[in-house]
């Protein structure tokens, strides 16, 4: 049995953990935001092309940047302008902490693709960059009641094929029009997308027919490597009228949840890319977003905290959950605390979350098992009332 969490048989050892427990809880959110932070950063980051360093240029940058990273973070394709939200466009640089112009040129064609406003300007020759703060844009959409939807986002892979007078083709990550547009949408939208490799692992399972035939069996097991939560199975023919090229077919979306498709007809690439991502998105978010509402107090009992590190990182882990408004200790005993999170998550989506992520398990059920001794009285730093919704868990550990 681990030394911190064993019960003591005097008083002045329980309280002396009691102490260091409680320095840890009054810590996990300065911890946190590095760890919230790492994951997340690149939501909360928007470049924007300028035509100057003036600051009515910058304005409008920020303003559109600011815009861009509430869609990011809230799963809303257009952001309402409430009063909240227009009063913070008056002075967006409260919500960021820096800014930094650059040279586009120096960036590789990817990067260079994933300017917010790419697709809307002519002259290229000068970006900004702004890093916005978390806590502050959490604020901000909570004032606006913006829905949250969590950083915590596995990618979405898009199998495609395209077929064309030369042939059919599967679109792989080296294609450079249909990857380099669902690159953009997606990074616009907050979405991890990724296209197949197409290397000898993929080639020996998925081919042209493959995909064109949607044999979803042999698409789910090919996918596992990339450890997608979902995929996109697009095809497209293609013609090219007047210089442009038109794609007409279909996008399959399959999840574990099911599967939805749609057809478009006549699109540029812009299009098709954009509706595969946001019907991809829209698959997260019917799982993932929590809609803004009154907090609600939920009792969470853990399991597995075997040393005093870990107790940190079930803290600081928590506390970086977007949907997470506080975690407060309210008693401990041997390997087991039990702790009251403020979410405005509802009860059953608040634990499906959580699963989802998979850094808590559920603890075995063994109906024939017999009766377990009782434990010595854990030790009560918050009020705790029996009516609070609970759910129970086993910590796997921070990764």
């Amino acid at each position: 049995m681990p030394d911190w969490l064993s019960y003591p048989h005097n008083l002045l050892r329980m309280c002396s953990i009691a102490v260091c427990l409680w320095a840890v809880v009054c810590a996990p959110r300065v911890l946190a935001q590095d760890v919230g932070a790492g994951s997340a950063a690149w939501l909360y980051q928007v470049e924007q092309y300028v035509a100057d360093q003036g600051a009515p240029a910058r304005l409008a940058a920020a303003q559109r940047s600011l815009l861009r990273v509430l869609s990011r973070t809230s799963g809303l394709a257009s952001v309402p302008r409430v009063p909240v939200i227009a009063q913070a466009l008056k002075n967006p640089e409260r919500y960021y902490s820096k800014y930094v112009y650059f040279d586009p040129a120096d960036m590789d064609a990817k990067r260079r693709n994933q300017i917010d406003n790419a697709t809307q300007v002519g002259t290229k020759t000068l970006a900004v960059r702004f890093d916005f703060q978390a806590g502050v844009i959490k604020q901000l959409a909570r004032n606006a009641q913006l829905p949250t939807w969590w950083s915590r986002r596995a990618p979405t892979l898009a199998w495609v094929v395209l077929d064309e007078p030369s042939g059919r083709a599967v679109v792989d990550h080296g294609s450079l029009a249909v990857s380099g547009a669902l690159d953009f949408a997606a990074y616009q939208r907050g979405l991890p997308v990724l296209l197949p490799l197409m290397d000898l692992q993929d080639s020996a399972q998925v081919n042209t027919g493959v995909i064109w035939g949607k044999f979803t069996d042999v698409l789910d097991q090919a996918s596992q490597r990339y450890g997608a939560d979902q995929y996109l199975v697009g095809r497209f023919s293609v013609q090219e009228i007047l210089g442009e090229r038109l794609y007409t077919g279909e996008w399959l979306l399959r999840s574990s949840v099911g599967e939805s498709s749609q057809y478009i007809s006549g699109a540029n690439v812009d299009n098709v890319a954009q509706l595969g991502v946001q019907i991809a998105a829209q698959s997260l978010l019917d799982q993932h977003v929590v809609f803004a509402n009154t907090s609600t107090t939920h009792r969470l009992v853990v399991q597995g905290v075997t040393h005093l590190q870990a107790y940190a990182d079930l803290l600081n882990y928590l506390d970086s959950l977007e949907f997470v408004d506080a975690v407060r200790l309210a008693s401990m005993q041997q390997q087991q605390l039990t702790l009251q999170i403020d979410s405005m998550a509802t009860h059953p989506q608040l634990q499906a979350l959580l699963l989802h992520d998979g850094r808590f398990a559920r603890p075995a059920l063994n109906p024939d098992a017999r009766a377990v001794p009782a434990q010595p009285s854990p030790i009560q730093l918050f009020d705790d009332p029996a009516q609070t919704p609970q759910m129970d868990f086993i910590w796997q550990g921070d990764s």
